[in-house]
């Protein structure tokens, strides 16, 4: 059996490309569309109205002798979290790319997440058959946006064998030496992910299916594997009978019906095709099957010697579900799990105490597919509301936290190293204790606890994430140790680490693709400065792509803003980069007016025992009670006190010597504080001098709005037409105007003659704009505003009004011409036209990565003008 997985950025024509494989195998006598809804796998009445998968699917077919299962995935990036999860079944993935579009944004995150995996990977270059479509530039997008090693397997035997040579030292040599490149070799390379063969073709014009058919029946083997029982369960659903599905990929060994696995006995195996399913007496390694009989399982578990998946695609937005007043949440909740069950990327949290449902999920289809589940299956309303965007916290550096649990007749105590890890990575768990110190058992408890549990920061209340988390030191007691007492002993710990340590607030950032015509680029740039986007860059020529990355809470919705100035012509494309140190964490925390000792459900306290009796120790005094010493720092000793500089965050001022000694660590001496407090620092008499650079002061441009519509030709035939429409061009050359230079820009139109007007101020991607009030004209508000801003700002003046420019000269401000502002306009975004950088294009042979004789060897061989060796 070999699995292969389709993945696709939305509207590739990925279930079209399905179609056409199940139709070229035999499968199906005629090929269904998706704008048809007659498609074999579309087959859920929610995504043929939407006209996208949501729910990933198994078709079964043959290629040759080979029993193939064809897995169709999400392509909305609001679904990515399960196609993410398919990945861990695939044995090779088709990754579809359309020809009229190139790689698009969220098909580098599917290519980055394939490569992670080691997933043999083909790239099916769709709708060849579109007037947009170019081989070479496709190809040269290939290369530079994916791999370098992405291979034409429709190029001539000789450069085919070149190129694959260049992607493996070891052919390299063999290629020098005039061996042959075989079809072995090139196989190896294949399974081996280091070689990325591209096929060109359409799916809906049936070009060039049998070339993938080919493909996998000569370079794709069946995998072999172990005899002992393992595998992963990527997805659960339920039946129309409302019996629970376990869909699993079986790694290792055989499962039969009555078997028991994970304590819970199988009832039943299902191989299922499309919507139909064949029952089945047992599972082979390799097969994809779902069983019935398992209730406790969850998308992503594993069994046997198979490692979890890492979720990198998490939500980014959080909701409270409200639901009608007559509906009792908790009569309701058993059949909430269920529908959460088959969709685990978005994330339910039930709050009992206070009765209410909250919702993590990625973005809008996600709402309406929740609402449409709900009102499907338990035929009530639901509204989401509240939304907001999900903050996480992580660390800086690392510290060591104790929690100590001893109420009467329990014991644990642990000591959790908290440390900084990679972004992305979530909680990772490292144990450095021996069984001599914490019996074999006990360390599995801590383990499960660790990977089982979401841990609270200390700025926000929000779940912590990128940390190392390293069992240190531990101990139980031989008769009052019970299996609650670690868990207590664990989150006490970790908790009381976060209270010593230097916290980050961390949000999601989205990767963006904006296509748009050139003459939006300085609006457009001007809008990313604003939305705190970085690595912003561009290529192309009359139609640009810009590429980079933002805060999600800035740049979610702007693509209605950008469809908007740019009359229908712009695009925008996002996928999740992840969670980075927040922009405005300042703001976020004061906001969210969080005090970690007052959460009780997340207490850093301990509890220790005295005379029989367990009495609470506050966080801040567990160093003097704790049994075991601090096994990755020290404390400091009573002569080195040092006094503590503090963070806003403070309640109040604390003296020194109530402070307790605590850890010294790499980068100096902490004091106990709360939230994020500075490194403290040790007295000193000596006075520091620095030397302070002269703060560079905002520039202002006070452009009189009339006067340089009348100074330009084109602007004033404009006028004589339509003189709103004058008034919103200049606006638009201002907004591009500001994105190259460095300027807060004011335009000032008259409004004197309008009865009762007061003082209008509009504000366009950071271009002010002011209509002023009644009986005062432009050149009276730009002289009050010059004589104003002159005491803290510069100021340059746009204008060709003569008494105006007397004016404004005796104040001290720049003054510009209307005549010369507007060649300035100019000159400026012809500069930028002359410095823009066209892309470059990527080359992969062979002889590019070589030099002197050698390179000229081969090119010699490859001109005939020498023997090959």
């Amino acid at each position: 059996m070999i699995n292969v997985g389709v993945l696709a950025h939305v509207d590739a024509g990925k279930t079209t490309l399905i179609e056409a494989i199940l139709y070229k195998t035999g499968k199906l006598r005629k090929v269904g569309r998706v704008d048809f809804g007659d498609s074999f796998l579309d087959n859920d009445e929610y995504e043929r109205k939407r006209g996208i998968t949501i729910f990933s699917k198994i078709a079964r077919t043959k290629i040759g002798d080979k029993d193939i299962n064809i897995i169709d995935t999400p392509g909305h990036i609001d679904f990515s979290a399960e196609m993410e999860r398919c990945i861990s079944v695939f044995d090779m993935a088709i990754l579809v790319i359309s020809g009229s579009e190139g790689v698009q944004s969220h098909s580098h995150t599917l290519f980055k997440l394939l490569k992670e995996a080691n997933i043999p990977v083909l790239i099916f270059v769709n709708k060849i058959d579109s007037d947009k479509f170019d081989k070479d530039k496709v190809m040269e997008g290939l290369k530079k946006s994916l791999s370098k090693n992405t291979v034409d397997f429709s190029a001539d035997k000789k450069i085919l064998e070149e190129e694959v040579a260049s992607c493996d030292e070891s052919l390299i040599e063999k290629f020098v030496d005039g061996e042959k490149i075989t079809k072995k070799d090139i196989k190896e390379c294949i399974q081996k992910a280091k070689v990325f063969p591209v096929i060109f073709g359409s799916a809906l014009k049936l070009i060039n299916i049998e070339e993938i058919l080919r493909f996998i029946d000569e370079y794709i083997d069946e995998k072999t594997y172990p005899d002992e029982l393992s595998g992963i369960i990527y997805k659960i659903k339920y039946d129309e009978s409302g019996n629970r599905l376990s869909f699993i990929k079986l790694m290792g060994g055989s499962l039969h019906v009555k078997d028991t696995l994970n304590d819970e006995k199988i009832n039943q195996i299902r191989a299922y095709d499309g919507e139909k399913y064949v029952a089945a007496d047992m599972a082979n390694p390799g097969d994809i099957v779902a069983v019935t009989g398992l209730t406790k399982s969850h998308a992503g578990d594993t069994f046997g010697d198979v490692k979890r998946p890492l979720q990198k695609l998490l939500p980014v937005l959080s909701y409270n579900m409200i639901f009608p007043d007559d509906i009792s949440i908790n009569q309701i909740y058993p059949k909430l799990i269920q529908i959460f069950d088959e969709v685990p990327e978005i994330k339910m949290e039930y709050d009992e105490e206070l009765s209410k449902v909250k919702v993590n999920l990625m973005g809008e289809v996600q709402i309406d597919l929740i609402k449409n589940l709900i009102n499907e299956r338990l035929h009530i309303s639901c509204e989401l509301v509240d939304g907001g965007i999900i903050y996480k916290e992580s660390i800086v550096g690392s510290v060591e936290g104790v929690g100590h649990f001893e109420p009467m007749k329990h014991y644990a105590e642990v000591h959790i190293l908290i440390s900084q890890g990679e972004r992305g990575s979530g909680i990772v768990y490292k144990n450095d204790v021996s069984d001599d110190e914490l019996p074999k058992n006990y360390q599995s408890q801590v383990r499960n606890i660790v990977e089982n549990s979401k841990f609270r920061g200390v700025l926000t209340g929000s779940e912590l994430t990128d940390v190392v988390l390293t069992l240190v030191a531990g101990r139980a007691h031989e008769k009052h140790t019970e299996g609650g007492d670690f868990l207590e002993a664990v989150h006490r710990a970790v908790r009381h680490g976060l209270m010593y340590a230097k916290s980050i607030l961390l949000e999601p950032y989205y990767d963006f693709e904006i296509d748009l015509p050139i003459e939006n680029l300085g609006r457009l740039l001007n809008d990313l400065n604003n939305m705190n986007a970085e690595d912003i860059s561009y290529e192309g020529t009359d139609v640009l792509r810009v590429t980079g990355f933002a805060p999600t809470v800035n740049i979610q919705n702007y693509g209605s803003v950008l469809l908007s100035y740019t009359k229908g012509l712009g695009k925008i494309a996002f996928s999740l980069r992840g969670f980075l140190p927040c922009h405005n964490s300042d703001e976020i925390i004061e906001k969210c007016n969080y005090y970690p000792e007052f959460d009780v459900k997340n207490t850093a306290d301990s509890v220790f025992a005295s005379h029989g009796e367990g009495f609470i120790v506050p966080w801040n005094e567990v160093f003097n009670y704790m049994h075991l010493p601090l096994k990755r720092f020290e404390l400091v000793k009573e002569a080195e006190k040092i006094e503590t500089v503090r963070s806003t965050y403070d309640a109040s001022k604390a003296d020194s010597e109530e402070l307790m000694a605590i850890f010294e660590r790499t980068y100096g001496k902490v004091t106990p504080r709360i939230g994020d407090w500075d490194t403290p620092v040790k007295k000193t008499p000596e006075r520091e001098y620095v030397y302070k650079e002269r703060e560079k002061k905002k520039h202002y441009l006070l452009v009189d709005g009339y006067n340089v519509i009348f100074a330009s030709k084109s602007l004033s035939e404009l006028a004589d037409t339509n003189i709103d429409a004058a008034r919103d061009r200049l606006l638009e050359l201002l907004i591009d105007y500001k994105a190259y230079k460095d300027y807060e820009i004011i335009l000032v139109f008259d409004a004197y003659r309008l009865k009762n007007h007061d003082t209008e101020i509009l504000n366009f991607s950071g271009v002010y704009v002011v209509y002023t009030k009644t009986a005062e004209t432009a050149d009276q508000y730009i002289e009050k505003t010059t004589h104003e801003m002159m005491k803290k700002y510069d100021v340059t003046v746009a204008t060709s009004d003569g008494i105006e420019q007397i004016i404004i000269r005796g104040k001290g401000a720049i003054l510009i011409s209307a005549r010369e502002f507007l060649s300035d306009l100019e000159e400026t975004k012809e500069n930028f036209r002359k410095e823009h950088i066209e892309k470059q294009s990527v080359g992969n042979r062979l002889f590019d990565s070589l030099e002197g004789e050698l390179k000229q060897q081969i090119e010699d061989i490859r001109l005939g003008n020498k023997k090959e060796p």
